[in-house]
């Protein structure tokens, strides 16, 4: 990316990966996994359930199961740190509690950034599933609203078990992503190309030959 005097920021998707505790199934849990929750939520319900749920829960703030990664780059230089951290008991949720509405992280920023409806200060992740559908809630404490994904699906990692919530920023092409831990799955906040999950393969890049 050329850099200059004028502000340049990265085009970014907000991405959670999710390890959830128990190994379920197939590789995919598409739209018809876990309890459905059908009903007509309006946005004013679903922010007062995120700020109750938020005050029970305990996020672990320490660098290494929580990240941080700045957002921008202006000449040469990156900035604009956010901060995500993972909810202390999110790597043991099954599918059937995510799909009735869970915060997963809470996330700091410095910064507003539009693209991914970040607020300065605090910003909290949600995960529900709503007429079959499996949904990605960032709400912003900032601005007061919402901004809903709705999910091709949730991706399975079954033989693998991850025994405490982790967090991590990801750089991606253009994509700046969130990933963390939630037993045995990945949970994406925006749909991420089938290139990003390329790199989840054992060595996805193999040692040429030496030359002869």
């Amino acid at each position: 990316m050329r850099t200059s005097n004028r502000l340049q920021t990265y085009p970014a998707a907000l991405v959670f990966g999710l390890s959830i505790v128990a190994a379920m199934g197939a590789p995919w849990l598409g739209a018809g996994g876990g309890a459905v929750a059908t009903a007509v939520q309006s946005e004013s319900t679903l922010i007062s359930m995120i700020r109750a749920q938020a005050r029970r829960l305990v996020f672990d703030t320490v660098l290494g199961a929580a990240d941080a990664q700045p957002l921008f780059m202006r000449d040469r230089r990156r900035y604009g740190l956010v901060k995500i951290e993972p909810e202390t008991g999110s790597y043991r949720i099954d599918s059937a509690t995510l799909a009735g509405g869970r915060v997963l992280a809470r996330i700091s920023s410095q910064v507003t950034y539009t693209p991914l409806g970040l607020g300065p200060g605090i910003n909290w992740w949600w995960v529900d599933q709503r007429g079959g559908r499996w949904r990605s809630v960032l709400y912003s404490e900032a601005s007061d609203k919402v901004r809903v994904t709705v999910l091709d699906s949730l991706r399975s990692h079954p033989h693998h078990e991850w025994r405490q919530s982790i967090a991590r920023v990801v750089e991606f092409d253009t994509i700046v992503a969130f990933w963390s831990t939630v037993h045995g799955r990945c949970v994406p906040a925006l749909n991420l190309p089938a290139e990003y999950w390329q790199l989840e393969r054992a060595s996805p890049w193999i040692s040429p030959a030496p030359p002869k």
